[in-house]
């Protein structure tokens, strides 16, 4: 298979091997939205080729930049058609059905291309769309959980080009996506926040799953499991990502948005717009992926039966800031005391009725306590346990709440290969800061123990200097003597009664 050389193409440049900078889009979450592929499809930007396998090659048009990339997708896909150069050469004509570009738009453009605002991008992309066709488009949020959290990048190849977070027609949030999309001539059928970063997300998430209170407890469960660090950043991810979900912004802080859209031809515009806010299972698109290492789960509010409740660590915790101690126990309890008792307390539901939910492989159950202490010390609240100085010693104190007595030396290691090392800078300066706390504590001990060995041993002196000066008097001598008669015959005693027993 040839490959088509528009213009623009970079001669030594790859995207998909991801030595120049981020890896191409994909992600097993990514996959189940290829079902809204159909017809004449193009895919626009570097994306994984495995998740290109699902589109008949006959039916495949790939656009990429690189030569490199061009060249082995050609030897991947026998039949398809390969693109290289850029989006601006690309002729103007509506042949396609679908356009699929979940990596966006920044990656369409060559280095000899000129800045083109992010709307004559889309513009670009949408002309080639058939009157009804679809796009599936991705959107990083320039102003995203992951750019929060993270540490001072290495500039890479990719950065001659930076995503202009000042221009005007770049969309600001998913309200503004969507009217972006509008005025384009796209309606959008399915948006979702994806987590934890743009590039191979491994949760999506609807606007119904997130506005739904009854599911606040698997929307946290399944965000900690998405945000779980693997490497320093500046705040840990999980708790921005939970927090974000409870105060309603997980959509407007995701790392991006994916949206299906549909070219508006007709009533086509109106019937997808009741699809995106009508109700739930409109159409086939799921409510939901969830990829938790392995394939990705496709949920539907209407068909899947989901844990209802709260997050059982969030419920703990408030409990302990209403010095609820009644409660704490109570809900200690109920998870010790369940099948859940080995799932960490942040991958726990519990219901109306008190049942614990474990959405997690359930392990040892002193090692979840231990990952909630970590929790607790981690989060600042460290303060509400004022007697538990470290993890194993909170830990023994929340066994002591159930039932459990132990020693804190009793209590396993924490899970995490990590080890007790905080994972993020505001973590590490809180573990500076307590540390400190406890160091001076200790400072102020040895101190008062200084004193206080200070104050008896001039006591202790002092005494030994009266004692010197009452034995030179006449009564002192006397007593001296008497009490040196008393040892004697004290000794006499001793011996004969020795004598006697011989």
């Amino acid at each position: 298979m040839t490959v088509t050389l528009l213009g623009g193409e970079m001669l030594l440049w790859s995207d998909l091997d991801a030595a120049h900078g981020p890896p191409p889009a994909g992600g097993p979450a990514a996959r189940p939205l290829l079902g809204a592929v159909s017809g004449r499809t193009l895919v626009a930007g570097p994306h994984d080729p495995e998740l290109l396998d699902a589109i008949p090659a006959e039916q495949l048009t790939v656009l990429v930049r690189g030569v490199a990339d061009a060249e082995a997708l050609a030897a991947r896909y026998a039949g398809a058609t390969v693109w290289c150069g850029s989006l601006e050469k690309v002729a103007a004509v509506p042949a396609y059905d679908t356009v699929v570009a979940l990596d966006g738009l920044d990656r369409l453009r060559s280095a000899e291309d000129g800045e083109l605002p992010w709307d004559e991008t889309l513009a670009r992309l949408v002309s080639v769309l058939r009157p009804g066709g679809r796009l599936l488009l991705g959107v990083e949020n320039l102003f995203g959980l992951h750019r929060l959290v993270a540490l001072p990048p290495a500039l890479a190849d990719t950065d001659w080009v930076v995503p202009d977070d000042h221009d005007p027609s770049r969309p600001a949030g998913p309200a503004d996506l969507r009217a972006k999309l509008a005025a384009a001539g796209v309606a959008v059928v399915r948006s979702y926040a994806a987590y934890p970063a743009p590039v191979a997300p491994s949760v999506l998430l609807g606007p119904e799953i997130l506005a739904e209170p009854s599911l606040a407890g698997f929307v946290a469960a399944t965000l900690t499991t998405a945000c779980a660090a693997t490497t320093g950043m500046l705040a840990d991810p999980v708790r921005l990502a939970v927090g974000a979900a409870r105060h309603g912004l997980a959509t407007e802080l995701a790392p991006a948005w994916t949206v299906l859209a549909q070219l508006a031809t007709g009533n086509v515009e109106h019937a997808t717009a009741r699809s995106e806010h009508g109700a739930t299972g409109a159409g086939p698109w799921p409510d939901a992926v969830v990829a938790a290492g392995g394939p990705g789960r496709e949920i539907r509010l209407a068909d899947d039966d989901l844990p209802r409740g709260r997050g059982l660590a969030g419920l703990m915790l408030a409990a302990c800031q209403r010095r609820d101690l009644p409660a704490l126990r109570e809900l200690l309890a109920g998870w010790q005391d369940g099948p859940a008792a080995g799932v960490p307390a942040d991958r726990v539901v519990v219901g109306a009725d008190g049942r614990c939910t474990g959405l997690a492989p359930a392990g040892e159950p002193l090692v979840a306590l231990r990952h909630f202490a970590r929790l607790v010390i981690d989060g600042g609240y460290a303060h509400l346990w004022p007697g538990a100085a470290g993890e194993p010693e909170l830990t023994a104190l929340l066994a002591g709440m159930t039932g459990r007595e132990l020693e804190p030396t009793a209590v396993p290691p924490a899970a995490s290969s990590t080890g007790d090392s905080p994972g993020s800078v505001r973590e590490l300066t809180m573990a500076r800061d307590r540390l400190a706390r406890e160091l001076a504590e200790a400072r102020a001990k040895h101190d008062w123990y200084e004193q206080m060995l200070a104050t008896r041993e001039a006591e202790l002196k002092r005494v030994r200097q009266i004692n010197a000066v009452l034995s030179a008097t006449v009564p002192g001598r006397a007593a001296s003597t008497l009490v040196g008669g008393l040892r004697a015959g004290k000794r006499a005693m001793r011996a004969v009664v020795r004598r006697t027993r011989g």
